[in-house]
């Protein structure tokens, strides 16, 4: 630490002992620390005071000297520095923190339980600008209440904003608030007992988040098993993976016996390759896990995420193969429980992921016989989807692929319902993929109807691609058109756009679109070669030259042929 600093925080206490002090300000100084808060790159942040409220560290201050803090010190009266090491909650409404220092703590000052009189005298402790430590007398003038039971004291004297978040007590001793505010020529105490709403909680406040937001230290947890689990839930969308190891680390520590924080920390101990630590949290949690069937079910479908998701560096002890093992003892299990219906809809979900396994793995005939079984057992256009999946990835004919979804759309009724919009689009790709173009024209409008036509510039583009190939320009150049409007930036859109008005011999549109889409990326081979043909249509030889010869550049070979045969 800086000498200076040390030095400074020796005045500090030592003024503690000074004759303007009252007479119980050597008795609470053990509980007053000294807060040192650090950026990012270890840079000296801010710093103020803070003071000891509770059992093993727990320890407040104001808000706003831990906003942006990476890391804090907490410095007591003998000197000692201790590390913050979790934040408990924090308000940024009313700029206080909870936090626990490193170690056994201080003793915690004796808080009141009590309101305080009107004109009672109140004692501010605090630093003054050359580090040392004095107390400052102020009555009680006005009082409001906050969240209708934590009261908030008006002072009848200015204290010095560089004081703001030190303790306040009354005439006993007994520790009152923290001051909050200088405003004009009064302070403002926050009541102490406000500190109970500082906690971490699963779905925060706007003003806990907004503040818990800001504090880059280890928050705590929630406190009950229950809240823990939401909270690392919710925190695993939005938290970097060192982050929420911290957190999940802290739950399997806390509460050693819920197989639940095993599974949870498998997960980023895969994201970090690490994946020998994350197999044998697997095993733990298989091993204290009540549902050994849903047990087996989950482990296997987080093997199943790293092969599809995550297949480099492959890990020797985890492959298709063992999902489709621990798939197996789940369906096993299962078969066990007494209650039929949860028994049923168990087997049902184990035997999806099974297929899906089996497609991964590119056993095709393995996952068609499993999705035909659950068909027969429980029809659904799902099933019939997989299975034409399923064909296509064996390499079926384009009929045996279209079949089932011909039948999932049937069983959909008549008219469809908006979930038929996948199916339907699915299969006129397929028959786009295969030179039906009229028949896929037809599903990309059925596709659009269902959606009420909400849908992206890109589908405009793909069906105007269709549609030039079943020789429905107008239709084609419609679709681009609208593609256009939707993304005016894409410069491949204004080169299709192009590609169509030249067929139809709307030379002035055509030449107009190269260039837009040459203004936007001026490497777009294709626009130049484009442009070059327009620019020859209407005898501009000497620009058709030029432009031909700038896809030449790029590489372009269709331009050199259109150059050798003009010039």
């Amino acid at each position: 630490m800086n000498k200076n600093i040390i030095f400074l925080i020796s005045l500090f206490f030592m003024a503690l002992t000074g004759s303007a002090q009252p007479k119980f300000a050597n008795k609470v100084k053990k509980g007053i620390l000294s807060i040192n808060t650090y950026d990012k790159q270890g840079n000296l942040l801010h710093q103020g005071t803070g003071f000891y409220v509770g059992a093993n560290g727990e320890a407040v201050a104001d808000y706003k000297i831990f906003k942006g803090a990476y890391k804090a010190n907490a410095i007591d009266a003998s000197g000692k520095q201790e590390e913050v090491e979790r934040i408990l909650g924090a308000d940024d409404t009313y700029s206080m923190v909870r936090f626990r220092v490193k170690g056994k703590g201080g003793a915690p000052l004796t808080s009141s339980t009590a309101n305080q009189p009107m004109k009672s005298a109140l004692f501010v402790l605090s630093y003054t600008s050359d580090g040392k430590v004095e107390s400052e007398q102020a009555a009680i003038t006005d009082t409001a209440l906050i969240q209708g039971k934590y009261t908030y004291y008006g002072l009848d004297k200015k204290v010095d904003t560089k004081r703001i978040g030190a303790p306040v007590f009354n005439e006993s001793g007994t520790l009152v608030g923290i001051l909050h505010s200088v405003m004009g020529n009064k302070s403002y105490v926050l009541d102490i007992r406000f500190k109970e709403t500082l906690t971490i909680a699963a779905i925060p406040n706007q003003s806990a988040s907004v503040a818990l937001t800001n504090i880059f230290i280890p928050k705590a947890l929630p406190d009950t098993q229950e809240e823990a689990l939401v909270y690392l839930y919710l925190k695993a969308r939005n938290t970097s993976n060192e982050e929420y190891m911290d957190m999940v680390n802290l739950f399997v520590t806390t509460y050693p016996q819920n197989a639940e924080g095993y599974l949870r920390r498998a997960t980023p101990l895969i994201d970090l390759l690490r994946f020998d630590e994350a197999d044998k949290d697997m095993q733990k949690y298989l091993s204290l896990v009540e549902d050994k069937a849903n047990g087996n079910f989950n482990v296997a479908s987080l093997i199943f995420d790293k092969l599809r998701l995550q297949p480099e560096p492959a890990y020797d002890k985890w492959t298709y193969d063992t999902a489709i093992q621990y798939l197996d003892q789940a369906i096993a299990l299962n078969a066990a429980k007494p209650d039929s219906e949860e028994r049923t809809a168990n087997d049902t979900k184990y035997r999806i992921q099974k297929a899906q396994v089996l497609m991964g793995k590119e056993d095709y005939d393995g996952a068609i016989a499993l999705y035909e079984a659950l068909h027969q057992a429980h029809p659904a256009p799902s099933y019939l989807f997989a299975i034409s999946m399923a064909r296509g990835g064996r390499g079926d004919s384009i009929g045996q692929i279209i079949e089932p979804l011909d039948s999932a759309i049937a069983m959909m009724g008549d008219p469809l319902p908006s979930e038929a919009a996948n199916y339907v689009i699915r299969r006129g790709q397929l028959y786009a993929n295969n030179g039906r173009y009229r028949e896929a024209v037809q599903d990309y409008n059925q596709y659009a109807y269902l959606l009420n036509n909400r849908v992206s510039a890109v589908f405009y583009y793909e069906r105007s691609q269709i549609e030039v190939n079943a020789r429905m320009f107008q239709q084609a150049l419609d679709d681009i058109n609208k593609a256009v409007e939707m993304a005016p930036r894409n410069a491949l859109y204004h080169v299709e756009k192009a590609a169509i008005t030249i067929r139809i011999n709307q030379l002035d549109d055509c030449i107009q679109s190269c260039q837009t889409a040459i203004s936007i990326n001026p490497n777009i081979i294709d626009a130049y070669r484009i442009l070059g043909y327009a620019q020859l249509q209407k005898g501009d030889k000497t620009n058709a030259k030029a432009n031909l010869q700038k896809a030449i550049d790029l590489g372009d070979e269709t331009a050199q042929k259109l150059m050798d045969t003009y010039f």
